[in-house]
């Protein structure tokens, strides 16, 4: 089990490659899994994600297991120990990591990247036959919660949704608005939205603050560059301020699979990003669909700036919703999990490729398991069975699960701590 953190120097220094070789990187990368296992220290009642894209489907006789993927998966596993009779279990990190889950079948890696997975695999010989998918819990995101506020006027430039962290790289976006004002001769309205409840800052993020504000002369002078905006629900609320904005920027150049990135898309705003975000990890796989953003080519504020003024000047060329749903959104998850898993290959009646969501025999079984069909349960139409926080005091969605399914010789699955006290 990995322990540490990556260093400091990851999130600041796009070039690494030329100090150390690939094989170091991705080993310093691997220092820290977000994953939660049995064994950690504060573990008792720790609750953990369980998402599931698909549940366990039996009809006409056939039984089909269910999926899902949590950055607890040993964890589950400990509680339920006949867990895999029901579901497929699939593996994040919730961070850039390859995960180390001795349970799961399936690793999700953020990022397809063939030439690091056989690396891990090297190193790792006892976890060879994980299923490797470039997917992450941020790329569950629902396209219908997520999309663009009907008759929203776009009023900002520019939006940043970050915490105050030194991690984030944030003096660069002061630096390149400063550098667009004195270039183009504009003041961008930028807002960057920190998370903080009432803009409530602790001393670290206050000395952050001030230095932003000395970039630019004094706190009077960052006004007119940036809005602070304090915590924005998810839901409407988020969603009118991607709509409100023309373009999205990402300053960090290491992160996990920043859920930002598909929330704006999906808002139909288009990204801007580093061409060096997340690249020890993202190999040469996109970070967002081609028409939906652009990428900044130098780790600069003139660069920076210069690559704003091109898409500011240019929006029309973008097509971040269409580009973005084409590849993205929860029914092409559905399908990249159904068809890179050799156990649906096998055993889904009527599979066919990329087809998930026109199975017949798939919508006939969710209809008479859960009396849903199979997109409004994808979409979260139950979300006390789709989407819950797990625990060993809260295992009420493996008891609907045992409700009904027996499990072999007509035993249902139960919680390890039941059996041991049976």
């Amino acid at each position: 089990m990995p322990k540490g953190w990556c260093p400091e120097y990851f999130y600041h220094n796009p070039n690494l490659e030329k100090e150390k070789s690939m094989e170091e990187i991705w080993t310093e990368i691997q220092y820290y899994s977000g994953e939660f296992f049995p064994d950690d220290t504060m573990h008792f009642k720790r609750q953990t994600d369980f998402m599931v894209p698909l549940p366990p489907l039996l009809y006409e006789g056939k039984f089909v297991k269910g999926m899902f993927l949590s950055e607890g998966v040993d964890y589950i596993h400990s509680m339920f120990p006949r867990i895999n009779e029901l579901f497929i279990s699939m593996a994040y990190t919730m961070w850039s990591s390859i995960p180390y889950s001795d349970k799961a079948e399936v690793y999700l890696t953020c990022y397809d990247y063939p030439e690091r997975e056989a690396w891990f695999k090297k190193i790792n010989p006892h976890r060879e036959d994980k299923i490797f998918i470039g997917l992450q819990d941020a790329d569950f995101t629902n396209e219908y919660a997520h999309a663009p506020v009907f008759a929203t006027p776009k009023e900002f430039d520019i939006l940043c949704i970050s915490r105050i962290s030194d991690v984030k790289n944030l003096p660069i976006l002061i630096e390149a608005l400063k550098t667009y004002h004195l270039k183009y001769g504009n003041i961008l309205k930028a807002v960057l939205i920190t998370g903080n409840q009432d803009l409530n800052f602790n001393e670290d993020e206050k000395r952050i603050l001030a230095n932003l504000e000395a970039i630019v002369g004094g706190k009077e002078e960052f006004d007119k560059y940036i809005t602070l905006v304090g915590r924005v629900p998810h839901g409407h609320e988020l969603n009118t301020y991607y709509t409100k904005s023309k373009l999205v920027v990402l300053t960090s150049i290491y992160e996990g699979k920043n859920r930002t990135i598909n929330e704006s898309l999906t808002c139909n705003t288009p990204v801007i990003v580093f061409k060096d975000l997340s690249k020890y990890t993202r190999g040469n796989a996109p970070a967002f669909p081609e028409g939906g953003g652009l990428y900044v080519p130098e780790f600069t504020p003139e660069a920076f700036s210069d690559t704003i003024h091109e898409a500011l000047t240019h929006l029309e060329h973008f097509t971040p919703r269409r580009s973005y749903l084409k590849f993205n959104g929860r029914k092409n998850f559905l399908n990249r999990c159904i068809d890179s898993i050799p156990y649906y290959c096998q055993n889904l009646p009527e599979y066919e490729p990329g087809k998930a969501m026109d199975n017949m025999w798939l919508d006939l079984a969710m209809q008479e398991n859960y009396q849903l069909s199979l997109n409004a349960f994808l979409y979260g139409a139950n979300p006390a069975i789709h989407h819950v926080k797990l625990s060993e005091e809260e295992t009420g969605i493996m008891d609907f699960f045992n409700a009904r399914f027996m499990i072999s010789g007509g035993e249902k699955i139960l919680p390890k701590k039941v059996e041991n006290n049976a």
